[in-house]
């Protein structure tokens, strides 16, 4: 399509008022308040078919809102928002051909298709409410990560290393993030890569590497506010950036070897053991899945044990049960071997688009308040894609990071057809 046509689709609103155009100017007004307070309860859990979030009960709402009292319709002219909706589509039509071949127990494969179809549902309203405004973005992202803090907080959850990488890990970096509206962006670069050292030294290594990496994100972009273009400097900046992260990371990483290597291997031999199994289980059932939550898996899971056990127990864990079911530590394998190839093409797409997206984030979005809190979301997404399972909050965070790479496209258009 050409970037004629394209106009043609966005020119239901003036370009200042699209997504990611407008002017950087903080609103407070019904809807921000209403962004604010759907992501408050981003770790309330409510038991219905399955756990469901607080947070995911009131999105649709004010989704709904915006659709009938705003009129708003961006997203629904983005070619990509309809991709990600027939996609998801379809992985729930293979989670539901997986299940019936299998004979999934009826409790789990209830709540299977009720993760996926709240998945659906999160993903059509955060992407409503992303491209309608991106001050909508960053009013939901400062509820998320306040309520979070408050969450743990109340919850008696104490700030340590042993809570830090699943609890308070991400809501700490987007309160940086949301600070970093009030401050200059140099600042920003520090503070980030504050976290990312601070995140080592708490055992958290992949979180802090993805600071770090968003902290050069910002850095090369200072002085190109409006985009990346490549020049000497520009390339000289990169090839620092990267000479730095590389550095930091293996000095931290020395650092505290000593305290965490005992765990750091056991975690490492498990995540690469479990990879390489769910590699020959989709081997040995290509097309159609195993069925929701692992049923009929006992047989992976007792390769994993076998596989592991000795090497567990040469860095001293003695916690080493063999399972009844086995799921892959990965979204992307763990949907394969639940739904089968029509559930795995939802996450490879995913996987492309991501990469897509942060190409765009980095060369082509305007450095706003959203900035980091894009990019966040783009790399967090793309780590767990491959490293982490298909469950609890990572549900929202696949949504989160679906509506952003639709917002960023949008962006990426309006740019190219608005008057210079």
């Amino acid at each position: 399509m050409s970037v004629i046509s394209k106009s043609k689709v966005y020119r239901a609103k003036p370009l200042d008022r699209e997504a990611g155009i407008k002017p950087d100017k903080m609103g407070f007004g019904f809807f921000e308040l209403f962004a604010f307070f759907c992501g408050i309860p981003y770790f309330y859990t409510i038991n219905l078919f399955g756990e469901l979030y607080a947070t995911e009960l009131l999105l649709p709402i004010m989704a709904l809102l915006l659709v009938l009292f705003r009129g708003e319709r961006t997203i629904f002219r983005e070619k990509l928002f309809w991709l990600f909706f027939f996609s998801i589509l379809m992985m729930i039509i293979g989670y539901m051909i997986s299940d019936l071949m299998a004979g999934t127990s009826k409790a789990n494969y209830i709540r299977a298709w009720g993760r996926n179809l709240v998945l659906m549902s999160d993903f059509i309203s955060l992407a409503i409410v992303v491209s309608a405004d991106k001050k909508y973005a960053w009013w939901y992202v400062f509820g998320v990560a306040l309520g979070s803090v408050i969450y743990l907080k109340l919850a008696g959850i104490p700030f340590d290393n042993a809570h830090w990488k699943i609890e308070y890990s991400q809501p700490v970096l987007l309160l940086v993030f949301i600070a970093g509206f009030f401050i200059p962006n140099f600042l920003k670069v520090w503070l980030t890569a504050f976290i990312g050292v601070f995140s080592f030294f708490m055992d958290g290594r992949s979180f802090g590497v993805i600071s770090l990496v968003l902290a050069g994100m910002l850095w090369i972009r200072l002085g190109n506010r409006d985009g990346l273009r490549i020049s000497g400097k520009v390339l000289f900046n990169m090839i620092l950036s990267a000479a730095i992260l590389v550095s930091t990371v293996v000095t931290v990483l020395e650092q505290t070897n000593q305290e965490y290597s005992a765990r750091r291997e056991a975690s490492s031999l498990s995540r690469f053991a479990a990879i390489k199994i769910a590699l020959i289980a989709i081997g040995d059932s290509p097309f159609i899945g195993y069925g929701s939550w692992g049923e009929g898996t006992k047989k992976y899971a007792d390769m994993l044990y076998e596989q592991t056990v000795r090497e567990q127990r040469e860095v001293r864990q003695s916690n080493i049960r063999r399972g009844k079911s086995f799921l892959a530590h990965s979204q992307m394998l763990q949907s394969w071997m639940e739904g089968g190839i029509l559930a795995a093409q939802l996450f490879a797409f995913y996987g492309f688009q991501l990469l897509i997206g942060l190409k765009r984030i980095v060369t082509l979005k305007k450095l706003d308040y959203v900035y980091q809190v894009y990019g966040y979301f783009a790399l967090i997404g793309f780590w767990n894609l491959f490293m982490s399972p298909y469950s609890g909050s990572h549900r929202l965070n696949i949504a989160v990071a679906m509506a952003i790479l639709c917002a960023v496209k949008i962006e990426s258009v309006l740019k190219k057809i608005r008057p210079q």
